[in-house]
């Protein structure tokens, strides 16, 4: 079967002109589409001067070559992020230098206050409590060298004599065997404290260590006795301050342990003196019985001879007193007023084994005992105790009123170990009794007095008294 489609019929005329006009249109088409291609590729740039409110050309392209292309938006803004990071942690790192650096500068120079509290004794700097740091004493310079330290049974029985014909005691030779035989003893140079440590600068001493201090301060032991210990005592303590009447202010201070006296020293950069220098500062160079002679002179010291007219008036006065009695090294009350804790263990056979074992180079007592030395007598005991050889020896965790003490120091040049004082032997250890030692049989020294009257002493006259 065919399909008829109708007549097709010929063709009359030429269809050229009809592919002329699709090529025409086609062909602005392109044209168009090329040219709005090149513009947004900023290829080509279309020529709008004189248009009113447009930009010239220069302005156009200024602004195109300063916007990054559209096509890498993500890398314009990585960039400026990566920038800025590095640029926030940089001025970090250089800030943290300086910083330190001003906050180590300060501590490495002590301030003008902490200075003042800074003394330098034998090459070491000590810091002094602040209380005490305007109260030191000052420091005389004592020669050092060779001197005959002791004395001499004829020398203790004359002194026996005078004791009881001239000043009505009742002393005995037993009181000063154990300050014999004489023996050679060399002994550096090195300061002593010009006047006996006073109730002022002890309580500063205490205050700066608060309260209770005087109980178990000093090396775990007592420092002194108060009022609320002992009755002869002029210390009060309120359960904070401990004070004394201003009136004694400037007296020595007195019922403090041997323990009170080396911590205080200690305290301040000093020692106590030793036996052997303490004498030495006393005799001089040319080894005197008292400070000013061999003659005793009730003018120049503070003995209980000759009694005084008024009870009241017995006991202890300023520690520049009697200043018609000072050493040739320029130290008061070395004889007199009170006696002295120095830093010796107390042995009455001590002087014979030194004299056995000459030469004796800085020698500082025993190393264990019961009892420690003291030096010097006091207002309440006869002339005999207050001469310059005398030995007397106390328990040194006995407070009493009429011992006190002085410190001492040592010059620059000499230091334990190269020829000084090496006190290492006669620090602040127990004394209890279990330490081997010899017994003390010496009754050298006289007994506490019984009542007080501030700002003296009434006395109990000491054996030979």
């Amino acid at each position: 079967m065919s399909r008829n489609y109708g007549k097709l019929g010929a063709r009359r005329s030429s269809g050229a002109w009809q592919w002329v006009v699709i090529g025409l249109v086609l062909g602005f088409a392109c044209g168009v589409t090329l040219m709005l291609a090149g513009l947004a590729a900023g290829v080509l740039s279309l020529d709008v001067q004189g248009l009113p409110g447009r930009s010239t050309p220069t302005e156009i392209v200024r602004v195109i070559t300063a916007t990054p292309a559209p096509v890498t938006p993500t890398e314009v803004l990585v960039v400026p992020t990566a920038t800025i990071a590095v640029q926030v942690v940089a001025p970090t790192a250089t800030e943290i230098p300086p910083t330190v650096e001003q906050t180590e500068e300060p501590s490495a120079t002590p301030t003008t206050a902490q200075a003042q509290t800074l003394q330098t004794t034998g090459g070491s700097s000590v810091p002094i409590p602040a209380a005490l740091a305007n109260l030191l004493t000052p420091l005389e310079r004592v020669d050092g060298g060779t001197f005959q330290m002791g004395t001499t049974p004829q020398e203790v029985q004359s002194a026996v004599d005078e004791c009881v014909n001239v000043f009505g005691g009742a002393c005995t030779v037993a009181m000063g065997q154990d300050s014999a035989p004489e023996h050679s003893v060399t002994i550096n140079p090195f300061q002593m404290e010009r006047y006996e440590v006073t109730y002022e600068q002890y309580m500063a001493f205490l205050n700066s260590m608060g309260p209770n201090s005087h109980l178990n301060g000093c090396d775990g032991q007592p420092c002194l006795a108060t009022r609320n210990e002992s009755d002869t005592s002029n210390v009060t303590f309120d359960s904070a301050n401990y004070r004394v009447p201003d009136i004694i202010r400037n007296f020595p201070v007195t019922n403090v342990t041997w323990y009170g006296a080396n911590t205080y020293c200690r305290s301040i950069g000093r020692r106590l003196p030793t036996e052997a220098e303490w004498e030495h500062a006393a005799r001089g160079s040319q080894n005197t019985l008292y400070p000013w002679g061999n003659t005793f002179d009730t003018t120049r010291a503070n003995t209980n001879r000759p009694p005084a007219d008024d009870p009241s008036l017995e006991g202890a006065e300023p520690v520049d007193s009697y200043p018609n009695g000072v050493s040739e090294y320029g130290v008061f009350n070395l004889a007199g007023n009170v006696a002295e804790w120095v830093n010796d263990w107390y042995s009455d056979t001590w002087y014979s084994q030194q004299a056995a074992q000459q030469p004796s180079l800085n020698p500082v007592g025993p190393p264990a005992g019961v009892d420690k030395v003291v030096r010097g007598g006091s207002w309440d005991a006869v002339p005999f105790f207050s001469r310059s050889v005398h030995r007397q020896n106390h328990q040194p965790n006995d407070p009493t009123a009429w011992i006190g003490f002085r410190c001492a120091a040592d010059l620059d040049t000499p230091t334990a170990g190269s020829g000084g004082v090496d006190l290492s032997l006669g620090g602040a250890t127990s004394g209890s009794g279990d330490e081997e030692t010899t017994a003390n049989s010496q009754p050298t020294l006289p007994p506490a007095p019984t009542q007080n009257v501030p700002p003296t002493q009434v006395s109990t006259l000491p054996p030979g008294g």
